[in-house]
């Protein structure tokens, strides 16, 4: 979708994105675009079953990603799994919309550590029950997935890669879902994205998590040429015992 849609405009938003937002989500994203200025929405640049992802730009020019977490075709269970024995979500109801709202805050907060922790992330700015604004990692399009580029140099994408699993640990998170699918390669450096199953390191998930996170990488690392396994990681980390 190409088409620029006036962020006053509301009547013709309704119109594009009829049968992908609800009443309810159209009307978060208005209040964000109010917050952070938003001139005007780009359309999609990613769409799923879970999750889409619009482009908006504010009032300065800034290119903002505005991620919209579905709430009908949301996995219940599967979300329910990585926030139940997440200290920080202890009073969620048991609501398919609270759920998802409590996952969007999620991500919102696991966003926020990462990139205070100088992670390379998107950074994010502002969220509303089922919609999360944050940078748009890209130039004229979306940068593109690990799984869909070759780097032009892979040990250092591998490397820099470590860095950040490194300061992501070292700030108390596990990504969850870290792989090539959930990392973008913009002017060949790799962003750590989709935070929304990221767990504190005292959950009881944690080392699970984490070691399919070092699977992930050391399988993404063979497939392009480097020498990298699972107790290399788990040094660089310096993993705590739990």
């Amino acid at each position: 979708m190409k088409r620029e849609i006036d962020f006053e405009r509301r009547d013709d938003a309704r119109k594009i994105f009829k049968g992908v937002l609800d009443e309810q989500s159209l009307y978060s994203m208005y209040q964000i675009g109010k917050q952070l200025k938003i001139k005007h929405f780009s359309g999609f640049v990613k769409t799923g079953k879970e999750s889409s992802v619009i482009l908006a730009e504010t009032n300065k020019g800034q290119r903002l990603a505005i991620k919209v977490y579905a709430i009908e075709a949301a996995n219940f269970r599967n979300i329910k799994k990585y926030i139940i024995g997440d200290r920080r979500f202890t009073s969620i109801k048991n609501s398919k919309r609270d759920i998802v709202f409590a996952w969007c805050r999620k991500e919102f907060s696991n966003l926020q550590i990462a990139f205070l922790a100088g992670v390379k992330c998107p950074r994010p700015y502002s969220f509303k029950n089922n919609i999360l604004a944050m940078d748009f990692i890209g130039d004229d399009n979306v940068a593109p997935r690990l799984i869909d580029v070759m780097p032009k140099d892979p040990a250092k994408t591998i490397e820099l890669i470590l860095v950040n699993m490194k300061k992501l640990y070292d700030a108390g998170i596990i990504h969850g879902d870290l792989s090539p699918y959930n990392i973008l390669l913009h002017e060949e450096v790799p962003y750590f994205i989709d935070f929304s199953q990221g767990i504190l390191l005292d959950n009881n998930l944690s080392g699970e998590l984490l070691e399919r996170d070092i699977s992930n990488i050391v399988s993404y690392a063979s497939k392009i040429g480097i020498s990298l396994n699972a107790d290399d990681i788990r040094q660089r980390l310096k993993i705590k015992k739990q």
